[in-house]
C-alpha cells in the first residue's frame, strides 16, 4: 500500500501544482483585465487633461497675441504722432524763413575772412566810377587842348599814330 500512497501523493502534488499554475494564470489574466480597465480609465483621464490643457494654453496664447497686438498699435500710434510732430517742425515756415538769412550771414563772414569783396562793395565802387565818368563827360569841350596847325599827314603816319595810342595801357586811378 505504500506504493499506492506514493502514487496518490504524487497525484495530489501534481494536482496542486496544476491548480497553482492555473490560479497564477488566472491571476495574470485578472491583472491584465485590471490593467486594461485602469489603462482605459487612465487613457480617458489623460485625454480629458489634454483637452483642458489645450484650452488653457489657447486662451493664454490668444491673450498674449492680443497683448502684443495692443503694444504694436500703441507703438505705431506713438511713432505716427512723433513723425507728425517732426513733419510739422520741418514744415514750419518761420524756421524755414530764418534759414536763408543764416546762410547768407555765414557766407558773408567766410568771404570777408578771405578778403573777397561783397556785392555791396562792388556796387559802391561802381557808383564812384559812374560819378567820375559823368564828371569827365560833363567838362566843357573848351578845356580840351586845341589842335595847333593842321598838318597834312600821309595815311602811313596816321596809321602809326593810331596804333601807338591804341596800344598804350590806360592809367589806373589811385
Amino acid at each position: 500500500m505504500a506504493a499506492k500512497k506514493g502514487k496518490t501523493k504524487q497525484k495530489d502534488s501534481n494536482k496542486r501544482v496544476t491548480e497553482q499554475l492555473e490560479h497564477a494564470f488566472l491571476a495574470g489574466l485578472g491583472a491584465l483585465s485590471n490593467a486594461q480597465k485602469a489603462g482605459e480609465k487612465t487613457f480617458d483621464k489623460l485625454v480629458t487633461q489634454g483637452e483642458k490643457f489645450r484650452k488653457e494654453t489657447s486662451k493664454k496664447t490668444e491673450s498674449l497675441i492680443d497683448d502684443v497686438q495692443d503694444a504694436i498699435r500703441d507703438m505705431t500710434d506713438d511713432a505716427q504722432s512723433k513723425a507728425t510732430g517732426l513733419l510739422d517742425q520741418v514744415r514750419d515756415k518761420s524756421n524755414l524763413s530764418k534759414l536763408p538769412s543764416v546762410f547768407d550771414a555765414r557766407v558773408a563772414d567766410a568771404m570777408d575772412r578771405l578778403n573777397v569783396p561783397s556785392k555791396n562793395d562792388i556796387d559802391a565802387i561802381n557808383k564812384k566810377l559812374n560819378k567820375i565818368l559823368r564828371l569827365l563827360d560833363s567838362k566843357p569841350a573848351a578845356s580840351k587842348p586845341r589842335a595847333t596847325a593842321k598838318k597834312k599827314t600821309t595815311k602811313k603816319t596816321a596809321k602809326k599814330v593810331t596804333k601807338k595810342t591804341a596800344s598804350k595801357p590806360a592809367k589806373k586811378a589811385a
